[in-house]
C-alpha cells in the first residue's frame, strides 16, 4: 500500500510527515536552518535540509518496493530570481522583509494598486512579492531582465525535485501577480513590474501530479504532488474546511481564516483572499505578532539567556499571576509591524494606562491580552465580511499553554477548540492533497475520516467579559496612534 508525505518549507525549519493510507503517523522530522532566518533565506540550504530529511526517512525497506506520494507546503511570499540552470540570482527574501516598506507606503493611494488588491486578493504590503518587485525594479533597473524565472521557495524545491517549472494556485495567490477571476497573472501587475510571462512558473492544481522525477531511494517509488501555501493547507490539516468554520493559529506569528466557496475580497483591504482551488478559497488575516512578542520581550527587553522554553515557561507564570485588564494597563503589542487588518509595516508597538503600581508581570500580561484583541479585531472584521464564525480549531504553539487558550477565548467571547494533535498542519495538509491527488479521497472534508481528532474544549468565562470588553476599547483607539 502506498505512503504519504508531506514536505512543509518554513520560514525556521523544514519539516517532513509521513502517513500510511489509514491515517497512522510512521514518522515525523525537522530540521533547522543555520545560514539564513527571518527576512531572508539560503535556497541552497532549503534543498540540502529536504533532499536530507527525504533520504534518511526514506532509507530503509523491508524488499517490497513501496509507493510514496510526496506534496510539498511552503510559506508564502518569497521571492528568488534563478537562472536558467536552476541557479539563485539573488537572495531568497520571505514575508519578513520590509525593503519596499517607503515604496509601499508611495505607492498606497495609487488606484492601478487598488485595483490589483480588489482583483488578486493580496494586500498590499513588503511581503508580498509584488512589492519586492517593484522596488527592485526602483532599485536595480534592469535586473529582472536578466532573470530566466522569477520564482518562490516551494518552486525551487520542486525544480530540482522534478525538473520542472510549476506554481500551484494558492502560492501564486499570495503573490499579487495572479488573477483568480482568470485564473492566470494579472496583465497588469506584470506591467508594472515589467516582467513577462514567460519568466514566471506555469499555473498548476494543487494536486497535479508527476510520476517520475529526480528521488531514487532504494525500494521506493516516488510519486510527485505540487501542493500549496503553508496557510491553505493548514485550513485543510486543521479540519477548518466547513462552512463557518475559522482555524485560528498562533506560532511565532499568527492567523485567523475561514474556507469560502467564492473569491470574496474586504472592501476595506483588510483581509486576504486566496485560491485553493476552482471552488475553493481562503479568506483571513495574518499577524506579525504572535509568540515572537514573548520571546522578544524576554531576550531583547530583560536580557534574559536561557532556552527559549524555559523563558516562555517563565513569562506565562509571571503574567498569570495578574487578574484578568492589568488593572488599566493596555498594550498594543504592533512591535513587528503589522499585517492584518492595518497592514502598516512601519507601525508601531505601545504600552497605555501605565501606573506606578504596575510591575513587569503587568506589561508580560498586558502583552499576551494584546494579541488576543488583534485576533478579536480579526475575527470582528472577517465576520462583517464573510458571514458568522461558528467554530473556531486552534492550532500552533500557543495551544501548550492552557493559560493562553482561556485567556483567547474569554477575549473572544468564543468557544475554542483545540485539536489533539502532534503533527504539524501544513504537513497534514500536503499529505491530504497527496491522497487527492492518488485518488484516495475526493473532496477536502474527507481528510477528516481518514485521520479524526479528538477536540479539548475551552469555554469562556463570561466573569471577564466586562473588563475585556473595556480593555479592548481602550486597544481599538491605540490602533490609530501605532
Amino acid at each position: 500500500m502506498p505512503l504519504f508525505a508531506g514536505l512543509d518549507l518554513g520560514t525556521t525549519h523544514t519539516k517532513l510527515l509521513v502517513l500510511d493510507e489509514k491515517g497512522k503517523l510512521l514518522h515525523q522530522a525537522k530540521a533547522a536552518y543555520t545560514k539564513g532566518v527571518g527576512s531572508q533565506l539560503d535556497p541552497q540550504e532549503l534543498l540540502e535540509l529536504s533532499l536530507r530529511l527525504l533520504t534518511e526517512t526514506f532509507s530503509h525497506t523491508d524488499g517490497v518496493e513501496q509507493e510514496v506520494f510526496l506534496s510539498l507546503s511552503a510559506a508564502m511570499h518569497s521571492l528568488l530570481l534563478v537562472n536558467e540552470n536552476g541557479n539563485p540570482l539573488t537572495a531568497m527574501t520571505t514575508w519578513a522583509d520590509t525593503s519596499s516598506q517607503e515604496l509601499v507606503a508611495r505607492y498606497r493611494t495609487d488606484k492601478r494598486i487598488h485595483k490589483l488588491v480588489a482583483e488578486t486578493g493580496t494586500p498590499f504590503h513588503p511581503m508580498s512579492p509584488f512589492a519586492k518587485l517593484l522596488y527592485m525594479q526602483a532599485q536595480s533597473p534592469g535586473l529582472l531582465s536578466t532573470a530566466y524565472k522569477c520564482i518562490g521557495i516551494k518552486e525551487f524545491i520542486w525544480y530540482h525535485l522534478t525538473g520542472r517549472w510549476e506554481i500551484d494556485h494558492s502560492m501564486a495567490a499570495a503573490t499579487g501577480l495572479y488573477a483568480p477571476a482568470l485564473e492566470d497573472w494579472h496583465p497588469l501587475a506584470l506591467e508594472l513590474v515589467d516582467l513577462q510571462k514567460k519568466q514566471l512558473p506555469a499555473l498548476r492544481a494543487v494536486d497535479a501530479l508527476v510520476k517520475e522525477g529526480r528521488l531514487t531511494q532504494k525500494g521506493y517509488q516516488f510519486r510527485y504532488v505540487l501542493g500549496g501555501s503553508d496557510g491553505c493547507l493548514a485550513q485543510i490539516g486543521s479540519r477548518a474546511m466547513a462552512p463557518g468554520v475559522a482555524s485560528l493559529t498562533i506560532g511565532t506569528s499568527g492567523a485567523m481564516r475561514v474556507v469560502l466557496p467564492e473569491f470574496r475580497t474586504d472592501p476595506d483591504s483588510g483581509l486576504f483572499c486566496y485560491q485553493l482551488d476552482t471552488h475553493t478559497y481562503i479568506g483571513g488575516g495574518p499577524t506579525n505578532n504572535g509568540g515572537v512578542v514573548l520571546q522578544w520581550w524576554e531576550e531583547k527587553v530583560m536580557d534574559n539567556e536561557a532556552p527559549i522554553d524555559v523563558l516562555l515557561n517563565r513569562f506565562e507564570k509571571e503574567a498569570a499571576s495578574v487578574m484578568p485588564g492589568c488593572e488599566g494597563m493596555v498594550c498594543l503589542p504592533y512591535f513587528g509591524g503589522e499585517r492584518a487588518p492595518v497592514w502598516d509595516a512601519a507601525s508601531s508597538g505601545i504600552f497605555a494606562g501605565i501606573r506606578m503600581h504596575h510591575r513587569q508581570a503587568h506589561f508580560k500580561r498586558a502583552m499576551v491580552e494584546g494579541v488576543c484583541f488583534i485576533f478579536r479585531q480579526l475575527l470582528e472584521r472577517m465576520e462583517a465580511v464573510h458571514g458568522p464564525v461558528k467554530r473556531i480549531i486552534t492550532s500552533g504553539g500557543f495551544t501548550q499553554s492552557k493559560w493562553w487558550l482561556q485567556v483567547m477565548s474569554d477575549v473572544l467571547e468564543r468557544r475554542l477548540e483545540q485539536a489533539e494533535q502532534e503533527a504539524d498542519a501544513s504537513a497534514l495538509g500536503a499529505i491530504a492533497v497527496a491522497m487527492k491527488a492518488a485518488g484516495f479521497i475526493s473532496k477536502w472534508t474527507d481528510f477528516e475520516a481518514v485521520l479524526p481528532f479528538n477536540y479539548t474544549i475551552i469555554d469562556p468565562d463570561n466573569t471577564r467579559f466586562l473588563v475585556y470588553r473595556k480593555q479592548y476599547q481602550q486597544f481599538l483607539r491605540l490602533c490609530h496612534y501605532s
